[in-house]
């Protein structure tokens, strides 16, 4: 199979290689940059899925793969397999417990749904099956947010 990986944003970073960055990186400061070889791989799952090598070669990397505490990929395991072929770093969204991870899944898929119009994102995100996902993590929207107080 031939790949297009013209949409892929990446580029060099010295002491680290080549970076492949997301498209959509909605939470900043849970995003933590990693080599390939830094990531433990729990599960590679029985094969490449056809539609996600589709989409990432028509959109590049949309969203970023999402790792635990001990540096273990909890989703993203069929990008991890193609982008580690191309690259040798990306950014990952880190998690501090399962409730995150499962939050962070869930906002990979609604950006994936939601591409290229991301207009109503914030709002998609207290409906529909993810709001049940949201409510566990409402710390995550008000990391490192200033109050008045501190300006």
């Amino acid at each position: 199979m031939t790949t297009n990986w013209n949409k892929l944003h990446k580029n060099q970073i010295a002491g680290t290689g080549t970076v492949i960055w997301p498209y959509y990186m909605v939470f900043k400061e849970r995003l933590i940059l990693k080599k390939f070889d830094d990531i433990k791989i729990i599960h590679w799952g029985r094969s490449l899925k056809q539609n996600v090598w589709a989409d990432v070669e028509k959109n590049g990397l949309l969203c970023p793969m999402v790792i635990d505490k001990k540096n273990q990929l909890r989703d993203g395991n069929h990008r991890f397999r193609m982008l580690s072929k191309e690259g040798d770093a990306s950014l990952f969204y880190k998690a501090t417990s399962d409730d995150e991870v499962n939050f962070f899944s869930m906002l990979n898929i609604l950006c994936w749904d939601l591409h290229p119009d991301m207009s109503q994102l914030m709002e998609k995100l207290w409906e529909g099956k993810i709001k049940k996902y949201t409510e566990k993590v409402t710390h995550i929207f008000t990391e490192n947010v200033r109050n008045c107080e501190d300006m």
